[in-house]
C-alpha cells in the first residue's frame, strides 16, 4: 500500500530552478492527496513566502539565497529583517535577538531544532540564556525560521518566539555544489582592513545514498568603539554642611538632606578589539534503506576576542565615600546633573585605567538524527550535546590615580563633560596605584535525548497523532579569579611608575560627532605593549572570587501529545506539553567577616522543582487561493536567567556596582492569543496583518540597594518575582516585486507593554519592548545586478538591567552584487552608512550610561559558485 503524504507536508515540497544548477525532474504522483509544487524562479523571496504560507503556525522565514543578498554578516543581522524581530548590537555587530517585545534571553535559539549553547567573552557580561550570534556566520544557513506561536511538539522556553537555524541538507543539495567567497572589510573608525573567507562544498556518493556537506568560515575584524560612559546610578542621601558643601554623612544633627539619583562614576573610553572568527560545519546524510535515514550535524565555532580599553575616569561615589565634599550641586528631576567633587584626605579619588584582555568565545554542537518513514508510522530519535564556553584568560589592569578636584556635568543631551584640576595631559601627575590580573570562565553545557512518534490516520478530519518524550540536562558554571596585593603596598609599589612612563599617541578623530568642545576628547594615553613588559615582571597571586562563583544544574523531563487535523481548506494542530524542571543552584554565601577571609564563605546548595502544563492550538484556514487566516492560543513559559538564579553576587569593584541572584525565582509564564490574515497576491507579493496578546503572570523586577563590599559602597541589583502585566501588539508586512526588477519589502511592528506596578516610572518599561520597530528594503534585480538598500529602526526600550533604557536606534545598510561571469560575482556591502550612535541612560536622560560610536563598515569581494 502506498503511503499518502499529509497535505501539510506535501505542500511544502518545492524544487528550486535557477542559473546555479540544473533543475531536477520529478514525476508528480497521481494520488490527489499528494501535492508537489514545481516552480522555476530566480527571486529568493518566493521561497521564503512559500515556507511561510504552508506553515501551520504564525512564522516568518528567510532563505539562504535571500540572506546572501542582504548586507548581513551573521545570523542575528539576517533575522533583523523579519517582522517582529528586534536586534541588539554590541561593538557595532548584531549580537542578540528579541521577538515581539521580549528580551533576547526570553527566546530560545535552536540549530536544526536543538538547543545551541552559548557563553560570553566580555569580562563584565552576566551569564544568561540568550545566544551570542557573533559565533554564527550567515554562510552556514539554509534557512532561518522564527516561530511565534508554539505547538506541543516543540521545546518550551520561549516567551516571544523560537528561532530555528536550519543547515543545508546534503542529499537535497547538488553533488559538487561549491561556493567560495573572499572579501576585504574596512572600518572607518579603526582604519583597518581585514580579510574574510568562506567556502561551501557538498559531496554525493556514486549511488546517491550518502552525502556530506562542509562549510568553513574565517573572518578577521579590527574594531574601535569611542564612548562616553557613566555607571552605578543609585539613590543616595547627601547631607548639607557649611559653605553649601554636601557630604555622604551628616555633619550635624540638624543637617539638611536630599535623596538624589547619584552617579557611581564614568569616563571617556577608547575600546579596541581584534576579532578572529573560525567556524565550520559538517552535515551528513545516509539513506540506510528507502525508509530509514541517519543525519549527523556538527558545528564548531571559535572567536578570539582580544581587546584593550583605556578610560579616563571620574569616580564620584568613591570620592564622596572617602569623605570628599560636593559643591556647586545642581539637579534636574531629582538627578545630580552637575557637581564639583573636592579632593579627599585619603588618596586616591579618581584614576585613568589601561586594560588589556586575552578573551575567547566558542560553541560546539553534535547532533544525530535517525528517521524512520513507514507506511503508517513515522518515528524520529535524536541524541546530542552542545557546549559553549567563553571568558577572559587574562584581564590585566593598570590603574593610574590622583587625588584631585573634578567636576561632572550631564545636563546636556548625549554628553558628559568632565574637568579635572590636575591636567589630564600630564602623565607624571598620575601614579600607578593598582596592578591586577584577573580571569573568568563561563561554561554552558546541554545534553539531550528525544523520541518522537507520528501515526498517520487520515480518518475524517484527523490526519495524524503525534507524541513524544525528551530528556535534557543543562548546566551553567561561572568562575572568576581575582588577583590580590596589587596596591601601592604591593605590586604597584614595586614598579613605582607613573602614566608618563608609558607614553603613546592618542587615537585619531576620537568622539567625532559626540559631545562638544568641552567634552574630554584627549588625555594621556598609555602604551599597552610597554605596560605589558613591566607587568610580566610581577608575580600576580590569584584567588577565587567566592562572592560571584556559582553552578546551576537544570534537568528537564518533557512529554507531549498532539493531534494533526486537516480538511479541504484548513490545517490545524492541538496538543499539550508537560515539562518537569529540577533545579539545583550552588554558590558561595557569605557567613562571616571580614569578607577577605577564606572562612567567610560557605558553599550552599538550593534545590527546587516545578511543573508546567502547556496547552497549544494552531489553525490555518485557506479562505481562497490567495488568502490565508491563522489563529493560535497557547500557554508559554520562559525560565529566569542564570545570573538571576545564582544564589550569589557578581561584583564590579571598579564600577562600584553589582548583580545579585535569587535561586527561588519562578519562570515567566504567560497565556497568549494570536491571529493573522495573509494575502498572497503574487508569487513575490504579500500583504499581511497579525495581532498578538500575552498576559504575563509575573515579571522579574529588581531592587537596587547600597551594600559594602571590599570596603567599597556599591549599588547592587537583586531580583524578585514582581507583578504581572501584558505584552500586546500588531505586525504589518508588505512586499512586492514592482516592475523592471524593482521591488520593496517592508514591515512594521507595534508593541505595547505594561506592568501592573505602583511605580509609574516602571509601569510601561517592560524589558525588551520597543513600541515601534520597522524594516524597509528597496531592491533591484536583473540577470547582472542585484542591489538592496535596507533600513532597520526601533524605538527606545528597557534593557532589563536596573532602570537602564536604550534610546531609539536606526541603521541604514546596503549591498550590491554584479555578475561578472556565469559563476563569478563581485560583491560590495555597506553597514551603518549614516554612522549612527548608541545611547543608553538610567531612569532619565540626565543620567546617561553610554554614548558610543562604532563607525561604518565596508566590504568588497568575489563570490565563485560552481
Amino acid at each position: 500500500m502506498k503511503k499518502n503524504l499529509p497535505l501539510t507536508t506535501a505542500s511544502s515540497i518545492i524544487i528550486i530552478v535557477n542559473s546555479s544548477y540544473a533543475a531536477e525532474q520529478i514525476q508528480a504522483p497521481k494520488n490527489p492527496l499528494e501535492r508537489i509544487e514545481i516552480r522555476a524562479f530566480s527571486d529568493s523571496v518566493v521561497k521564503s513566502l512559500s515556507n511561510k504560507r504552508h506553515n501551520q503556525q504564525i512564522s516568518d522565514t528567510v532563505s539562504s539565497e535571500d540572506i546572501g543578498k542582504f548586507p548581513d554578516k551573521n545570523v542575528a543581522e539576517a533575522l533583523q529583517r523579519l517582522t517582529g524581530v528586534s536586534l541588539s548590537r554590541a561593538q557595532g555587530e548584531g549580537e542578540r535577538i528579541g521577538v515581539r517585545g521580549t528580551t533576547p534571553e526570553q527566546n530560545r535559539t535552536y540549530l536544526n531544532g536543538q538547543y545551541l549553547a552559548s557563553a560570553d567573552w566580555w569580562i563584565s557580561s552576566q551569564p544568561n540564556r540568550g545566544f551570542n550570534f557573533t559565533l554564527l556566520p550567515s554562510e552556514i544557513v539554509s534557512s532561518l525560521e522564527v516561530v511565534k506561536t508554539p505547538q506541543a511538539s516543540q521545546d518550551e522556553g520561549s516567551l516571544g518566539g523560537a528561532i530555528n537555524i536550519k543547515t543545508r541538507d546534503p542529499l537535497l543539495t547538488p553533488s559538487g555544489y561549491t561556493v567560495v567567497t573572499t572579501q576585504l572589510q574596512y572600518n572607518d573608525l579603526s582604519n583597518k582592513v581585514d580579510p574574510q573567507l568562506s567556502a561551501i562544498y557538498n559531496y554525493h556518493s556514486d549511488r546517491g545514498d550518502y552525502a556530506i556537506l562542509f562549510t568553513a568560515t574565517s573572518r578577521n575584524r579590527s574594531l574601535r568603539r569611542d564612548g562616553l560612559e557613566s555607571w552605578g546610578w543609585h539613590e543616595r542621601t547627601l547631607y548639607q554642611g557649611r559653605n553649601d558643601h554636601w557630604f555622604a554623612q551628616p555633619q550635624t544633627e540638624s543637617s539638611n538632606n536630599q535623596m538624589l539619583w547619584f552617579p557611581g562614576g564614568g569616563g571617556s573610553a577608547v575600546f579596541q578589539q581584534k576579532r578572529a572568527l573560525d567556524a565550520f560545519t559538517i552535515n551528513t546524510s545516509l539513506q540506510l534503506t528507502p525508509r530509514l535515514r541517519l543525519n549527523g550535524h556538527l558545528l564548531y565555532s571559535h572567536l578570539d576576542a582580544d581587546n584593550n580599553n583605556q578610560n579616563f575616569l571620574w569616580q564620584s561615589a568613591k570620592s564622596i565615600d572617602l569623605g570628599g565634599a560636593v559643591t556647586h550641586l545642581e539637579t534636574i528631576d531629582n538627578t545630580v546633573t552637575s557637581a564639583t567633587y573636592l579632593s579627599t584626605a585619603a588618596p586616591f579619588n579618581t584614576s585613568m585605567e589601561a586594560i588589556w584582555r586575552d578573551s575567547q568565545l566558542s560553541t560546539k554542537s553534535v547532533h544525530f538524527d535517525l528517521l524512520y518513514d513507514g507506511i503508517y508510522w513515522s518515528n524520529q530519535l535524536q541524541v546530542g550535546f552542545s557546549h559553549g564556553e567563553g571568558g577572559t584568560k587574562e584581564d590585566i589592569t593598570a590603574q593610574f590615580s590622583a587625588n584631585t578636584e573634578f567636576s561632572v556635568n550631564t545636563s546636556q543631551p548625549k554628553n558628559i563633560i568632565a574637568k579635572y584640576a590636575i591636567p589630564v595631559h600630564k602623565g607624571s601627575n598620575w601614579l600607578l596605584s593598582e596592578a591586577r590580573n584577573d580571569k573568568q570562565t563561563g561554561k554552558d553545557k546541554a545534553y539531550f535525548v528525544q523520541a518522537d512518534f507520528t501515526y498517520d490516520i487520515h480518518y475524517k478530519k484527523v490526519a495524524a497523532i503525534k507524541f513524544g518524550i525528551k530528556l535534557k540536562d543543562h548546566q551553567r558554571d561561572f568562575l572568576r579569579h581575582r588577583s590580590i596585593g596589587g596596591g601601592l603596598d604591593g605590586l604597584a609599589g614595586q614598579l613605582g611608575t607613573t602614566l608618563a612612563s608609558y607614553p603613546a599617541k592618542f587615537v585619531d578623530d576620537y568622539l567625532t560627532g559626540i559631545g562638544n568642545s568641552q567634552t574630554l576628547k584627549h588625555y594621556s594615553y598609555a602604551n599597552i605593549n610597554a605596560l605589558a613588559i613591566d607587568f610580566n615582571t610581577l608575580n600576580f597571586e590569584q584567588v577565587v572570587e567566592k562572592a560571584s562563583r556559582f553552578n546551576i544544574a537544570e534537568q528537564t523531563l518533557a512529554s507531549y501529545g498532539q493531534l494533526q487535523l486537516a480538511g479541504e481548506h484548513f490545517d490545524a494542530n492541538i496538543g499539550i506539553r508537560m515539562v518537569k524542571t529540577f533545579q539545583d543552584s550552588g554558590a558561595y554565601k557569605r557567613v562571616a567577616s571580614p569578607i577577605e577571609s577564606p572562612d567567610s564563605y560557605m558553599w550552599y546548595q538550593d534545590n527546587r522543582n516545578y511543573t508546567d502544563i502547556l496547552p497549544s492550538a494552531n489553525l490555518k484556514v485557506d479562505i481562497n487561493d490567495d488568502l490565508v487566516a491563522r489563529f493560535a492560543m497557547a500557554r508559554v513559559m520562559s525560565r529566569a536567567q542564570f545570573h538571576h538564579l545564582m544564589p550569589s553576587t557578581n561584583y564590579n569593584v571598579t564600577q562600584a556596582q553589582g548583580q545579585g541572584g535569587n535561586a527561588n525565582l519562578d519562570p515567566y509564564r504567560a497565556a497568549q492569543f494570536d491571529a493573522s490574515i495573509e494575502w498572497y497576491f503574487a508569487d513575490a507579493g504579500l500583504a499581511s496583518i497579525a495581532i498578538f496578546n500575552k498576559d504575563v503572570e509575573s515579571f522579574i523586577e529588581f531592587e537596587r540597594k547600597l551594600e559594602r563590599h571590599e570596603g567599597i559602597i556599591m549599588s547592587i541589583d537583586r531580583p524578585n518575582n514582581g507583578t504581572g502585566g501584558s505584552i500586546r501588539g500588531a505586525e504589518l508586512s508588505y512586499q512586492q516585486a514592482l516592475a523592471y526588477g524593482f521591488g520593496i519589502i517592508a514591515n512594521y511592528t507595534f508593541v505595547d507593554g505594561e506592568r501592573d506596578h505602583t511605580n509609574l516610572k516602571l509601569k510601561n518599561n517592560v524589558p525588551g519592548t520597543s513600541k515601534h520597530s520597522t524594516n524597509l528594503t528597496a531592491y533591484y534585480e536583473n540577470h547582472i545586478i542585484s542591489t538592496r538598500l535596507s533600513y532597520n529602526f526601533r524605538t527606545q526600550f528597557a534593557t532589563g538591567v536596573g532602570e537602564t533604557m536604550m534610546d531609539s536606534y536606526g541603521q541604514l545598510d546596503g549591498s550590491l552584487s554584479i555578475k561578472l561571469t556565469h559563476n563569478l560575482d563581485a560583491q560590495f556591502e555597506f553597514i551603518n552608512l549614516t554612522n549612527e550612535h548608541v545611547y543608553t541612560y538610567d531612569r532619565n536622560a540626565y543620567a546617561p550610561t553610554g554614548v558610543y560610536a562604532n563607525g561604518r563598515r565596508y566590504y568588497a569581494g568575489l563570490r565563485y559558485q560552481f
